[in-house]
């Protein structure tokens, strides 16, 4: 993909109860240079809605024009804290800003603004929390999301080619291998641990505001029988 280099569909995978999860809906991706590098790709996916988990900084580094290809584009940046994710685990999304959490799945689920494309700077680790959820709440079986997870492993090398380029990622970076950003089944496999704590992804996101309605909504419109 000219322009990016984890961009993939969220569907495609069958669920625990048979279910398929639908294509074409929701796709998740490192930062979308493509929109404005690659017209077929853009004019295949058809997107309505953009949700952007950066922070302000990044933007301000690198944003597309969202307003010129007429999608709605919304910001809920996500945070681990102080520590970076690959020291703190991908549950200190969650602890650390929920509401920003919430949101972003919110803005994915919501079938009104479908096709929908969640991303951060990677398409990695802000997105693979998005995405475990997502998919978690859909009855995703936890092998096939941790499976889904490591499809992001061919993209680390050029896509951290790209971030070093930038000052502000390249300060971020230092010190950091490849080997230290490659996606590994142990970030998703914690994460859903701390959720079966919590009652499992759909208890933790309804006490953290999102409703059930909203549940519902999604899974009618991504779950098709087979």
């Amino acid at each position: 993909m000219v322009g990016s280099h984890n961009l993939r569909d969220l569907g495609g995978v069958v669920t625990e109860h048979g279910s398929r999860v639908r294509t074409g809906r929701v796709f998740r991706c490192d930062y979308p240079a493509f929109a404005d590098a690659d017209a077929a790709a853009w004019d295949e996916l058809r997107l309505a809605t953009v949700v952007d988990l950066r922070r302000g900084t990044e933007v301000a580094v690198e944003c597309v024009d969202w307003s010129a290809h007429g999608v709605r584009w919304c910001r809920w940046p996500l945070s681990a804290g102080r520590e970076s994710s690959w020291r703190a685990g991908y549950a200190a999304y969650l602890e650390s800003r929920p509401g920003s959490v919430v949101g972003a799945v919110r803005a994915v689920m919501d079938p009104r603004g479908h096709a929908v494309l969640f991303h951060c700077a990677a398409g990695k680790d802000r997105t693979g929390v998005v995405a475990t959820l997502l998919l978690s709440v859909l009855g995703v079986a936890e092998q096939d999301i941790v499976a889904e997870h490591l499809l992001s492993g061919p993209s680390v090398e050029p896509v951290l080619t790209r971030l070093r380029r930038h000052a502000l990622y390249a300060e971020m970076l230092a010190g950091s291998s490849l080997e230290d950003q490659a996606p590994a089944p142990r970030q998703v496999e914690s994460l859903l641990e701390w959720l079966r704590v919590r009652g499992g992804a759909e208890a933790w996101l309804v006490d953290q505001g999102l409703r059930a309605e909203e549940v519902e909504a999604f899974r009618a419109t991504m779950l098709e029988v087979r």
